[in-house]
């Protein structure tokens, strides 16, 4: 089973999706609809956020399930050895509780296994449970490859309560996700046109404008809610731009394109310096990338916002925020990489040039 192909079909989102306070009181109905039998893999933090309130949801439901709290790494190893058990319990469906590496391994395990990924994302800091896609790594947390999926999800279900409880670097992490990717579809570009850009590419990207003008307006309140601990109507709206859209512009572009530059220098981070940025988000670590990404894109007059935007949000600004030192062997380590990559894809000079000054922006 080849998972890292790309598949020509596009799936533009999750089967159901809901978000609301109070919801995970309401999910009886939207599980047993995807069967009884269920293993439940969730992050030991994630599963004591949620457990009072869903354990009499399964019972008064009749959804019988069997509960891993899953430590390790999102990896194949992981997940084959979940779709084992979850065989062995003939479960009919894979439910994921946490955050972004629990439900990447619950769509893998689920494709493994031959049921339906259901989840229950307990943070929003990254776009996981919209994309049809698992983001790999190996059992030591270095990156790996991309499964790409032929399907949706069954679904997808958010208790806004959850989020609010949830520490606010979480939120502010996939926030500045889910704008990035108006930055890096441009990769190298200033602007597109619909002449000279595919239909699908330049679909992505104006959703990815649209994303990015909610998230910029609504940032700053929704951060301050959920400080507060309150569910509001500018969390609601954070959450929906940065899940479920943000999703759809993933899945519009069947997960090629809509992340370039600052995403591998995620990749490359989690590969190349595995431990250094152990302790690091996500979407803290394409925050520092999208500096890179803004210079290589010739938009550096935009660095002095963003750098305003994640002071105010508390996050890393800098390759050494991240706890990488960044003398020149170690920029030289990160470059290779990048050039290396599908989204450098330039035999140009001048390009070297430019994506060689642009890793400076990180300093």
């Amino acid at each position: 089973m080849d998972l890292s192909s790309r598949d020509s079909a596009i799936k533009f989102g999750m089967g159901r999706y809901r978000q609301a306070s109070g919801l995970l009181e309401q999910l009886g109905d939207e599980l047993s609809r995807f069967g009884n039998k269920a293993l439940v893999i969730a992050g030991e933090r994630s599963w004591g956020a949620v457990r009072d309130r869903l354990v009499p949801v399964f019972e008064e439901s009749k959804i019988e399930t069997s509960l891993v709290i899953w430590k390790g790494a999102c990896c194949a190893e992981g997940a084959r050895e979940l779709s084992d058990r979850a065989a062995e319990i003939d479960a009919k469906q894979i439910i994921g509780i946490g955050g972004g590496k629990i439900i990447d391994l619950a769509k893998a395990t689920a494709e493994l296994g031959g049921v339906g990924a259901t989840l229950i994302p307990t943070n929003v800091a990254q776009c996981a449970p919209g994309a049809c896609t698992s983001v790999m790594y190996t059992p030591d947390g270095a990156k790996d490859v991309t499964w790409r999926y032929g399907h949706e999800v069954n679904g997808c279900y958010i208790d806004l309560d959850v989020i609010a409880q949830c520490p606010p670097r979480y939120l502010a992490a996939g926030i500045v996700d889910a704008m990035a990717k108006k930055i890096e579809i441009l990769n190298g570009r200033p602007d597109l046109e619909l002449v000279s850009t595919d239909i699908d590419l330049y679909t992505a990207y104006n959703l990815a404008c649209y994303t990015y003008d909610v998230l910029d307006s609504r940032w700053q309140q929704a951060i301050e809610d959920n400080r507060a601990g309150r569910v509001t109507k500018a969390l609601e709206d954070v959450v929906f731009a940065a899940v479920p859209v943000t999703g759809v512009i993933s899945n519009t572009t069947r997960g090629y394109n809509q992340t370039q530059i600052a995403h591998v220098i995620y990749d490359g981070v989690r590969t190349l310096f595995t431990e250094e940025a152990k302790q690091s988000l996500h979407g803290e670590i394409v925050a520092v990338g999208l500096f890179c990404q803004l210079y290589f894109n010739g938009l550096e007059k935009e660095e002095d916002g963003l750098k305003n935007m994640l002071r105010s949000m508390e996050m890393p600004l800098t390759l050494s925020d991240l706890g990488i030192d960044p003398k020149e062997e170690n920029l030289e380590a990160l470059e290779r990489y990048i050039a290396g990559s599908r989204h450098f894809n330039s035999e140009d000079p001048i390009a070297r040039k430019r994506l060689h000054c642009a890793m400076l922006e990180m300093i």
